[in-house]
């Protein structure tokens, strides 16, 4: 059989190397194609879009017939002032002044009121770069202050209604168009002085821009005139398509660079694929021969060993109990125990081993036949009953009386599933009870009876973490002074033996309040059911 798996796999590997061979070129041009083309629709993509739309340039413009503004003037008459502003009532956004000494600081101007409405929100700049204002001029002042009203920052919301933001330009007589970007705009200093703050604790915002207004102060004495005919705000911002654009070309840079990346390491890929398949497919025939040769070795080996230590394992307990009948001293008595115990539980351990071995190698085979369940459980009621009144324990074992006490299943099988349970109940408590109870399910199918066997004890509990830990191969939780005499196989072993009876184990358990696991798993029926034991 190695021998011809053997050849089965060279021939394999050499179909493979041809194949591969074969599909060189495919493997060499035939993805870098489909990239290509990949390739090339984004780059239509990209210059189709950028064809259509790069920035858009949005602009806000304010003129004598808008009504997205209500116009209002001011003067220092507000505040003692002699000053006086008169609005022209024919002409929107047009107005005189007439600057009167008198007071200390001498100002007039004319504004736009953005918030129309007493809880209404200003407008929204923050998409805007400048602010133009074109207007005709005249009087001697040579100097006009710019005033943006905005919200105030978060932290004086309450305490202050705007925030005013001013910056000093030019005029001369005649027409004018002023040009000021929006970042120029700083806070007043009387307003940051009356609120405590500084300059930089204050970081202006233009998403509810308030009112936009052209004053005059400390001009000397005389009149001035103003008329605004536009007032505009304007700006760049990335459109929809250019955000398109960023997107693209990420994808761009990051095919370009697989590609690259792809050309480059191709031809070394190849070649080295071509020697690791090669090699793969010798060393998989070398190990799936070395694995069936240990497999055979260790099954050869296990069935040897059954046999070798069996016997004289055997026989060394058939003497102690034999020799354990005699007249013997207490000493004598004792190391005749010793040499008993100590060969079952060899025995045990040796059994165990080989019950696993046979599990992992998928050879545990079921022998059903038919036989009395309620003699079965007599005979574990027999055979623990003393160990456990030895701990002081309360023991019973009962069996209810819909269960059938003829089943078909493997008896042997059955029976180390019950004594592994029970021997660890009683093991693992050390006072209270422990029980074994034997009642049928609803769902048994045909001529079948499905059977659940439940555990009870009140012992020392398992917790819950550790409640998959129980049932893997060599593993023991709990007190290490109770895991003497076992190997940690038993609960690993009755999961498979339930599993291949086609079953389910299952465990609740609480620390300090004992454990209690249920085996669930269907029975055959023989034709009749003779009298029996029966349980109480």
């Amino acid at each position: 059989m190695p021998q011809r798996l053997s050849r089965l796999l060279e021939r394999r590997a050499a179909s493979t190397a041809a194949s591969n061979e074969n599909d060189a070129g495919w493997l060499r041009y035939g993805d870098l194609k489909v990239e290509a083309v990949i390739f090339l629709l984004v780059l239509v993509t990209f210059a189709a879009v950028l064809g259509k739309s790069a920035l858009t340039r949005q602009a806000l413009e304010l003129t004598p017939g808008s009504p997205q503004f209500a116009g209002y003037a001011f003067a220092d008459g507000e505040s003692g002032g002699r000053s006086t502003v008169t609005p022209d009532p024919s002409r929107p956004m047009a107005w005189s002044c007439e600057i009167r000494a008198g007071a200390t600081y001498t100002y007039c101007g004319y504004g736009l009121q953005l918030n129309l409405g007493s809880r209404a929100r200003g407008l929204d700049f923050s998409r805007y770069q400048t602010l133009t204002v074109r207007l005709n001029w005249s009087g001697q002042a040579d100097q006009l202050k710019v005033l943006v009203k905005t919200a105030p920052p978060a932290a004086l919301r309450g305490k202050a209604e705007d925030l005013p933001l001013a910056a000093e330009v030019s005029v001369s007589p005649g027409a004018n168009t002023i040009v000021l970007p929006l970042d120029r705009l700083e806070p007043e200093q009387w307003w940051l002085a009356s609120h405590g703050v500084s300059r930089r604790d204050i970081t202006p915002e233009f998403s509810d821009v308030r009112s936009i207004a052209v004053a005059v102060s400390g001009a000397p004495p005389g009149s001035l005139a103003a008329s605004m005919d536009q007032v505009r705000v304007e700006g760049v911002q990335l459109s929809d398509e250019q955000w398109y654009l960023i997107i693209l070309s990420v994808w761009l840079l990051m095919i370009g660079a697989f590609l690259a990346h792809r050309l480059l390491r191709m031809r070394r890929e190849f070649e080295t694929r071509q020697r690791q398949q090669a090699e793969e497919a010798r060393a998989l025939s070398d190990a799936r021969i070395a694995a069936e040769t240990a497999n055979a070795a260790k099954s050869q080996f296990l069935s040897h060993m059954s046999h070798e230590l069996r016997t004289p394992l055997n026989a060394v307990i058939g003497y102690s109990y034999w020799l354990s009948r005699g007249n013997l001293d207490p000493k004598q008595r004792t190391a005749v125990d010793a040499i008993r115990s100590s060969g079952e539980h060899l025995l045990a351990v040796i059994t165990d081993i080989l019950d696993l071995a046979k599990i992992e190698a998928g050879k545990l085979d079921l022998q059903p036949v038919a036989f009395d369940l309620a003699a079965c459980l007599a005979e574990l009621d027999q055979m623990f009953r003393l160990r456990a009144e030895e701990k002081g324990l309360d023991f019973a074992v009962a069996l209810a009386p819909e269960v059938p006490t003829q089943i078909v299943a493997d008896p042997k099988r059955l029976r180390q599933v019950l004594i592994n349970l029970l021997g660890n109940a009683v093991k693992f408590t050390d006072a209270g009870r422990v029980a074994l109870r034997v009642e049928r399910l609803e769902g048994g199918q045909g001529q079948a009876a499905r059977l659940r066997f439940a555990v009870e004890d009140t012992g020392v509990g398992i917790a819950a973490d550790q409640l998959d830990a129980i049932f893997r191969p060599f593993e023991q939780v709990g007190e290490a002074a109770r895991h003497e005499g076992g190997t940690g196989l038993g609960l690993s072993i009755t999961r498979q033996i339930v599993e291949t009876m086609g079953g389910t184990i299952q465990v609740d358990s609480t620390p300090g309040r004992g454990s209690r696991f249920v085996v669930e798993a269907q029975a055959e029926l023989p034709a009749e059911q003779p009298a029996s034991l029966r349980l109480a």
